[in-house]
């Protein structure tokens, strides 16, 4: 199997920094894998040893409360997941599930820590990454915590537009997202029947459009959620 080119783990977060020299030495130590949709890389029962980065498709995180899906994040190429902290033999308290096909390389976290251990800036790097996904996960309980139907939509579909966007794969080679009315009551907490009235409402007042399941919001959608969120 083809290794990733290294133009593209130029442009992961995580490693942004190194040298040519450092980069060839991480590929080195990279394994590489085809995921299938709905496949499970992890659970909240595993013990997460490894550092994982998307290079093709898509991987959602999500919680299961009281029977429910509740979802984390949606992510997409580039994206950095797993045990990226410092302790060898963690476990995450939730499922991360393919959901569109997926090439994955896998960092085993041994080979990780070695890393750290010669460029301590990459420890930086994974503090950083950490805190971002935590202030993410933050506003997300916030928005379902406090806003209204209306405007959990409106900032949860902007938050999968961000996503969209920040993928670093050519635009050419992307894969729109289908922001179904299922996948947006999980990351709302809202039923589906709820959801289909909103977006139905939205849609008339301009703040959003759907071109074949893939929804975006307008100029005056994005203004709407900076003055709620």
């Amino acid at each position: 199997m083809s290794r990733p080119p290294l133009w593209y783990l130029k442009n992961v977060e995580l490693f942004k920094g190194l040298s040519d020299e450092d980069m060839m030495e991480l590929l080195q130590g990279l394994l590489h894998s085809h995921h299938e949709n709905k496949q499970f890389l992890y659970t909240p029962e595993d013990s997460v040893e490894n550092v994982f980065i998307l290079k093709e498709g898509e991987v959602t995180l999500y919680k299961a409360v009281d029977g429910k899906k509740i979802i984390l994040d949606v992510l997409k190429p580039g994206a950095v997941f797993g045990n990226i902290g410092f302790n060898p033999d963690t476990g995450e308290n939730h499922f991360a599930e393919v959901t569109q096909k997926a090439y994955i390389c896998t960092l085993p976290h041994d080979f990780f820590l070695q890393i750290i251990q010669k460029r301590p800036d990459i420890a930086l790097q994974a503090l950083k990454v950490l805190s971002k996904r935590v202030s993410q996960y933050e506003m997300q309980i916030r928005t379902l915590s406090a806003l209204q139907a209306r405007d959990r939509i409106l900032a949860t579909i902007h938050l999968l537009n961000e996503k969209e966007d920040s993928s670093i794969l050519p635009p050419i080679l992307r894969t729109n997202t289908k922001i179904t009315h299922e996948r947006l009551g999980n990351m709302t907490g809202l039923t589906r029947e709820t959801v289909t009235k909103q977006l139905a409402e939205l849609e008339k007042e301009e703040l959003l459009y759907s071109e074949k399941k893939h929804i975006r919001l307008t100029e005056a959608g994005l203004k709407a959620v900076m003055d709620v969120v």
